[in-house]
C-alpha cells in the first residue's frame, strides 16, 4: 500500500518535469533573446567598420585637395604665365573636386545607414527588448556612433577642400587673364606711335627752322661787318685826300 503511492507521485513529477520543458521550448525565451543581441551586435560593428572605410577614403581625398590648393597658391603666377601648366593645373582641380564630392557623398549613405542601426538598438535597449546581452549591443552601438561622428567631420573636410580647390581655379583663371594684359600692355608701349612720330618731325621741323633763322641772322651779322669795315675805309681815304 505504501509504494503505490509513492509511485504515483513520482510519475506526477516527471510528468510536470516535461510538460515544463517542453513548454519552455516552444516560447521565445531568454536564449533566443541572447542571440538577437549577439546577431545585432555583429551587425552594428560591420556596420561601423563601413563607416570607418568611408570616412577615411573622404578624408584621403580631402588631404589631397588642400595639398594641392597649397602648392597652386605659391606657384599661381608662374603657372599663368605658362598655358600649359594651367590646362594641367585645371585638369588636376576639377578632378579632386568630383574625387572629394562622390568621396563625401559616398561616405554619407554610409552614415545615414550607421545612425539607422544605432537609434535602433538604442531603442530596442531602452524598451527591454535586449535582454542579457544587450549590453554588448549597447557597446557596439557606442563604437559606431563614435565612428559616425569621425566620419561626418571627413566628409565636411572633403566637401570643403572641393570648394577650396575651385576657389583657387578662379584665383588662376584671373591671374591668367592679369598677365594676358599685362603682355598686351607691353606689346603695346613696344610699337612706335603716331603721335610719336608727329611729335618728332614737329620737333625736326622746329630745328630745321631754328638752324635758318640762326644762319639768316649770322649772315645779316656778317653783312653788317663788312659794310662797316667798307664805310671805315672809305672814312680813312677821305680823310687822307683833305689832309693832301
Amino acid at each position: 500500500m505504501s509504494m503505490l503511492p509513492c509511485r504515483v507521485l513520482c510519475l506526477l513529477v516527471i510528468v510536470l518535469c516535461c510538460v515544463g520543458v517542453a513548454h519552455a521550448a516552444a516560447t521565445p525565451g531568454v536564449s533566443s533573446l541572447f542571440v538577437q543581441a549577439e546577431e545585432k551586435a555583429k551587425e552594428i560593428l560591420k556596420q561601423k567598420e563601413e563607416c570607418v572605410i568611408a570616412g577615411k577614403a573622404a578624408r584621403k581625398v580631402a588631404d589631397e585637395a588642400q595639398q594641392f590648393v597649397v602648392d597652386t597658391k605659391k606657384k599661381l603666377e608662374t603657372i599663368a604665365a605658362h598655358p600649359e601648366e594651367v590646362e594641367k593645373t585645371k585638369s588636376k582641380g576639377h578632378e579632386l573636386i568630383d574625387k572629394a564630392r562622390k568621396a563625401a557623398a559616398e561616405a554619407r549613405k554610409v552614415v545615414e545607414v550607421t545612425t539607422a542601426i544605432v537609434e535602433e538598438t538604442y531603442d530596442k535597449a531602452g524598451q527591454g527588448l535586449l535582454r542579457g546581452n544587450a549590453e554588448v549591443a549597447e557597446e557596439a552601438a557606442k563604437e559606431a556612433d563614435e565612428a559616425k561622428r569621425d566620419a561626418i567631420t571627413d566628409i565636411e573636410a572633403a566637401e570643403l577642400h572641393a570648394e577650396l580647390v575651385e576657389g583657387v581655379l578662379k584665383d588662376l583663371d584671373a591671374a591668367v587673364a592679369a598677365a594676358a594684359k599685362k603682355k598686351e600692355e607691353k606689346q603695346v608701349e613696344s610699337q612706335p606711335h603716331p603721335q610719336t612720330k608727329e611729335t618728332s618731325l614737329g620737333e625736326q621741323q622746329g630745328h630745321t627752322e631754328g638752324n635758318k633763322a640762326e644762319q639768316t641772322q649770322e649772315k645779316q651779322k656778317e653783312k653788317q661787318k663788312q659794310h662797316y669795315r667798307s664805310t671805315v675805309t672809305i672814312n680813312i681815304h677821305g680823310d687822307n685826300l683833305d689832309a693832301l
